[in-house]
C-alpha cells in the first residue's frame, strides 16, 4: 500500500508534494471513479487512479490591464486601488480566476518568486474582502513583506474607510468598542460576542444623502475580520449592500458600499522610517459630501 499523495508525486515529477496535496483536497483526483479528498489515503497497485492537473492560467492580459489600478510603485512596494469583486489571493492555493496576488507576483523579485512558487500569498501583507474596494499595499520582495507585515501585526498602521450605511447613526461621531467573535451558527461570519476579541471602531458622519442613506468615515483601531460590517450592523446602521450583516429592510442590489480610502504606513526608503499616506480615490457612488 502507498499513500495517494506519495504515489502521485512519483508519477508527476514536475509537481511538488504540496501541490499534489492541494489538488487532492481540491477534488482533482478520482480513485476507482470516485472523487477523493484525502492525501493520506492508502492505495494499492490495483486501484484505478485518475488525475489531470488543472491548467495553469495565463493572466498576461489581466496583469497588463490591472496596471491602471496602481496608485504608487517603487522598488519595494506597490500600492493599488482594488476594485470591488476582486479576490486578494487564492483560497487553498487553487484558483481559476485572476487575483491581486497574481498581479503582485508578476512584480515580485524574480529569484524570490521562483523559490516561492507554492506561496499563494506572495507579497500580500494584509487583505480586503472580495466585496470591498480600496487601497492595499503589497511587497515586491521578502524583506519588504516582513517589514510591512510587522507594522500590521503591531497595529502601527492607520486605516480610514468610507461606507454608506442605511440609517443615520444616533451620534454624529462616536467610538464603538465591542468584542467580535466567530458566529458558531454560521462559521463563515462574525458577531458581537462578549467572549470575542477586543474590537474598536471610530465613526464620523460625513453626509446625509437625499435617499436617507449616510456617508460615514470609519477608522478601525483594531483589525478583526468583518469588524466594520459587524459593528455598524450592531448599532442599527448596516452598510448598504451587505447581504450578510444587513437586515430585511435593507433591500439593495448595490455592491457592498465599503471602501478602504486611506492607509498610513512606513515604507522602506532613503529614510529609515519613511511614513506615507496612500489614498485610493473612491468610486463615484461614494462621493457625496467629499
Amino acid at each position: 500500500m502507498t499513500r495517494l499523495d506519495v504515489f502521485l508525486s512519483k508519477k508527476f515529477c514536475d509537481l511538488t508534494r504540496s501541490q499534489i496535496k492541494r489538488y487532492i483536497e481540491g477534488g482533482y483526483v478520482k480513485v476507482n471513479n470516485m472523487v477523493v479528498n484525502r492525501p493520506s489515503l492508502d492505495i494499492s497497485n490495483e486501484e484505478e487512479i485518475d488525475f489531470i492537473p488543472p491548467k495553469v492560467n495565463d493572466f498576461t492580459l489581466e496583469i497588463n490591464q490591472f496596471s491602471r489600478n496602481v496608485v504608487y510603485e517603487d522598488d519595494n512596494v506597490i500600492v493599488i486601488n482594488k476594485p470591488a469583486g476582486l479576490l486578494v489571493h487564492a483560497k487553498g492555493g487553487i484558483c481559476n480566476e485572476f487575483t491581486v496576488e497574481d498581479y503582485v507576483r508578476s512584480k515580485f523579485n524574480h529569484e524570490e518568486a521562483l523559490t516561492n512558487l507554492e506561496n499563494n500569498r506572495l507579497g500580500i501583507v494584509h487583505r480586503l474582502d472580495r466585496a470591498t474596494s480600496g487601497v492595499m499595499i503589497c511587497a515586491k520582495n521578502l524583506a519588504t513583506a516582513s517589514y510591512l507585515s510587522k507594522q500590521f501585526s503591531e497595529r502601527t498602521t492607520h486605516k480610514t474607510y468610507l461606507a454608506i450605511v442605511s440609517q443615520i447613526p444616533k451620534f454624529s461621531s462616536a467610538r464603538i468598542e465591542l468584542p467580535v467573535g466567530r458566529n458558531l451558527s454560521r462559521p463563515s461570519t462574525f458577531k458581537v460576542d462578549a467572549k470575542g476579541k477586543a474590537a474598536i471602531t471610530d465613526y464620523k458622519i460625513i453626509h446625509v444623502n437625499d435617499d436617507g442613506t449616510v456617508l460615514v468615515e470609519l477608522n478601525p483601531q483594531t483589525g478583526r475580520t468583518h469588524q466594520l460590517r459587524v459593528h455598524m450592523a450592531y448599532i442599527g446602521c448596516p452598510i448598504v449592500g451587505d447581504k450578510v450583516y444587513g437586515n430585511d429592510k435593507l433591500k439593495s442590489n448595490s455592491r457592498l458600499m465599503l471602501h478602504a480610502w486611506k492607509l498610513e504606513i512606513s515604507i522602506p526608503g532613503k529614510k529609515e522610517n519613511e511614513r506615507r499616506v496612500f489614498v485610493a480615490d473612491p468610486p463615484k457612488e461614494f462621493e457625496y459630501g467629499l
